[in-house]
């Protein structure tokens, strides 16, 4: 069986080849990406035989060449597709929105395999994402229960399937959903904050800096848990621009950084305002605030002040 899995829902994604894993009962899992093997390595891989006829699950990441991106001519690859193992699962991930319908690979393999797309859930269409993850594990859940998750997570996608599987955890017992369980288990997320903090940093607009880091410091969050959350903000976008710059997109950046394409594009666009030597330099002063607090030399409140007023 082959399947091409596509869209920017890398979650959703990784939900539905764990499915397969399980449903097939393969321990067997070899994984490649595109860019960094040759396609007649998959190709053997996917055609090894088990002697005792057990399924192995064959996935190529990035496989941009059914996207408009490049171009793949491999004959065996298409003699594959056209007669595959029945005991392989081959799978291509392509992170992208859309498949080239004009390539002949992309029609032989909607002939002879199965095609899924995987839409990013939006705060528009989350309701009814929410809706149908509590009905397939067959549990109930109140419409004001929907409208709360959907208040809480807004636009952060990324995070909501674990907060979903947080939710069916903790509801184990009865398998239905109120509202006040919502309001136990899921926090107001808040992770937005800290790029836009980042963001103010970036810009050097010390009164968002100021005002931005004075909520989060009204919402109780400790200043060692906002220089971490600063600090690992300004990796990702100085990482990502590294690679980006090395001729890598954002979803090979996802692969590689093992993060969400959502929050590589938001470090992508950030990057674009600050020089990778002055990312550098926030990210040695904050290790050095770190180091300081806490052997007792600086006080964290005072230090970050610090540290936003000398940017």
């Amino acid at each position: 069986m082959i399947y091409v899995l596509y869209g920017e829902n890398e979650n959703d994604i990784e939900l539905f080849i764990n499915k397969l894993t399980k449903e097939n009962n393969i321990t067997d899992k070899v994984t490649y990406i595109y860019k960094e093997c040759d396609i007649e390595d998959v190709i053997e891989e996917a055609s090894y035989l088990d002697l005792f006829g057990n399924k192995k699950l064959v996935i190529l990441n990035n496989a941009e060449f059914l996207t408009g991106k490049s171009t793949l001519e491999s004959e065996v690859l298409t003699k594959y597709i056209e007669n595959p193992n029945e005991n392989s699962i081959l799978v291509f991930k392509v992170n992208a929105e859309k498949l080239d319908d004009r390539k002949k690979l992309v029609k032989l393999l909607k002939e002879k395999g199965i095609i899924k797309e995987f839409k990013l859930v939006d705060e528009k269409n989350m309701p009814i994402y929410i809706s149908e993850y509590f009905k397939n594990k067959g549990y109930s859940i109140d419409s004001n229960a929907i409208k709360e998750i959907t208040s809480r997570l807004k636009d952060n996608s990324y995070v909501l399937v674990n907060e979903l599987d947080k939710l069916s955890l903790y509801r184990l017992d009865t398998k239905r959903i109120t509202l006040e369980d919502v309001k136990k288990v899921i926090i107001k997320y808040e992770e937005n904050k800290a790029f836009k903090l980042v963001d103010a940093v970036i810009k050097n607009d010390k009164q968002n800096m100021f005002r931005i880091y004075k909520e989060m410091m009204e919402e109780k969050e400790e200043p060692a848990v906002i220089i971490t959350l600063i600090a690992n903000q300004l990796r990702l976008i100085y990482q990502a621009s590294v690679l980006f710059r090395n001729g890598h997109d954002k979803y090979t950046i996802s692969n590689r950084l093992k993060e969400h394409p959502y929050r590589v594009s938001l470090a992508l666009e950030s990057s674009s305002n600050i020089e990778e030597d002055k990312l550098l330099s926030l990210l040695n002063s904050l290790a050095l605030i770190d180091y300081k607090t806490k052997k007792g030399e600086l006080d964290r409140e005072n230090a970050l002040e610090t540290f936003f007023l000398e940017i």
